[in-house]
């Protein structure tokens, strides 16, 4: 029995590298209907067979993906028609009056600093806080406009404190960010 233990453990490991190769495969996405290559006929599993070494993607480099939130985009208003917004002229002072006292200072939270426009920029621990040209991905924007459930910023709970409460953004501020966020965050 003692001889055969190495074999039996081989085996499963084997057994597991399959599996695992196969929950691989089915988390993959589907190869588009338009493509004329059929795909590669799976290889035969072996212990002492070398993992392949991953395929290089040929997919172009895309624009920056949604956020990781579920927003409600009802919440988000329009960008505004405003032109040529800027941050300091524009931006710093919605954000010195309802977010700078918590995300800026030595220590801001979520490592988001708004105090100026490169931190604001640089973003904090999500690094998808603005992104430049796309509003409706950028989280100061969604949390702002409380269109993330339990994210609202600022905290609800900062908003109605008895004392120096944090005002929620306007519609009309909202809208401004947002323009100066889709106008590439100038």
């Amino acid at each position: 029995m003692h001889k055969k233990l190495p074999l039996l453990l081989t085996g499963s490991l084997a057994g597991v590298a399959i599996l695992i190769s196969s929950l691989s495969a089915a988390d993959a996405p589907a190869a588009p209907a338009s493509t004329s290559t059929p795909a590669p006929a799976p290889a035969a599993a072996s212990a002492s067979a070398a993992p392949a070494a991953p395929a290089a993607s040929s997919a172009p480099a895309m624009a920056p993906s949604a956020p990781a939130v579920k927003a409600d985009m009802s919440k988000v208003p329009a960008a505004s028609d405003k032109k040529d917004l800027t941050f300091d002229k524009d931006i710093a002072p919605i954000f010195k009056a309802s977010c700078v006292g918590c995300h800026g200072g030595a220590r801001p939270r979520s490592g988001l600093d708004l105090s100026t426009k490169d931190t604001a920029l640089k973003g904090g621990r999500g690094k998808s806080d603005i992104v430049a040209g796309h509003g409706d991905q950028s989280n100061v924007l969604l949390f702002a406009a409380d269109a993330v459930t339990k994210s609202e910023m600022p905290p609800l709970s900062a908003r109605t404190r008895a004392t120096n409460p944090e005002p929620a953004l306007t519609k009309d501020q909202l809208a401004d960010l947002r323009a100066w966020i889709d106008q590439g965050a100038k």
